[in-house]
């Protein structure tokens, strides 16, 4: 069967994207990002507040009030950023976990000897963390244990995942298989 050269080029085209995707040149990685709609409650309150100094500065009070709204400006401005590109909170791939906390570094996973969720509280509520706990030195550790939650055992690292867009034992599921199927 010939094709027209129209086709063929669709064709190659085509294959060469499945080919790209399918990890010959893109690494395979887990993401948690903010939420959107985490973001958006924040973006309300922001622009209240920004209606909040229009009103102190039509009521007379207009070093208040614009002092007020260059400061609530900025920070609807940033809010608006977040919401149309959300800050990832952890990052998984080849190279380690990297979370909101290790500014903007990878924790190797050489370095990592555990990863549990924590059952904790903060204030009398129940806040279940990622908890990755790290090698301490001299410390020989062949895998990367996975064990069943504990209770208030703070790793040396520990990641809330209850405002962000996926749900604790998935990220846990997930990382597990991750490293059994690419680390390990």
């Amino acid at each position: 069967m010939k094709l027209t050269p129209l086709a063929n080029f669709f064709s190659y085209n085509v294959n060469i994207c499945i080919f790209i995707k399918g990890g010959m040149y893109m690494e395979k990685e887990i993401v948690y990002k903010r939420s959107r709609k985490d973001i958006l409650m924040y973006l309300l309150l922001v622009i209240i507040a920004d209606l909040g100094c229009a009103y102190m500065i039509l009521c007379g009070s207009y070093i208040l009030g614009i002092i007020s709204l260059i400061i609530f400006g900025v920070a609807t401005l940033y809010s608006i950023k977040l919401l149309i590109i959300p800050n990832a909170i952890l990052t998984v791939n080849k190279e380690g976990i990297k979370t909101k906390y290790t500014k903007g570094k990878y924790i190797t996973w050489n370095e990592i000897s555990e990863i549990y969720i924590d059952k904790d509280s903060y204030k009398d509520r129940p806040v279940d963390v990622l908890a990755i706990k790290l090698k301490k030195e001299g410390q020989e550790v062949k895998n990367i244990k996975f064990p069943q939650a504990k209770n208030k055992v703070r790793g040396d690292y520990n990641v809330n995942l209850q405002y962000s867009d996926g749900k604790l034992e998935d990220a846990y599921t997930q990382i597990r298989e991750f490293y059994r199927n690419n680390i390990k």
